[in-house]
């Protein structure tokens, strides 16, 4: 489960706004603020995956977030399979 320092923390790690991070994930702006907040809900679903997968990858390449939000950002449409691609791209990067 994300906390709202974790979620806050990537999103500046991504250095996005709220806005632009609820598109990313395909929520309302206001779903980010309340996640940020101590009393807000926590992610779920699809944008939970996405996070994760962000997560996942910026854990192995920690100097790539550029490159992660540039592949996400063209990825988004398919909201929670993001993660699903985000493996499936680590997974062909390593075999390079």
């Amino acid at each position: 489960m994300w906390t709202m320092e974790q979620v806050k923390a990537i999103r500046q790690r991504l250095k996005l706004s709220q806005a632009d991070f609820a598109n990313l994930l395909g929520v309302d702006v206001r779903t980010v603020a309340r996640w940020e907040s101590t009393s807000g809900p926590r992610p779920a679903g699809p944008a939970e995956a996405v996070l994760n997968g962000l997560n996942e990858k910026l854990s192995k390449d920690p100097n790539e977030a550029d490159d992660v939000l540039r592949f996400l950002v063209s990825a988004a449409a398919v909201g929670g399979l993001a993660y699903l691609i985000v493996k499936l791209l680590d997974a062909a990067t390593k075999h390079e």
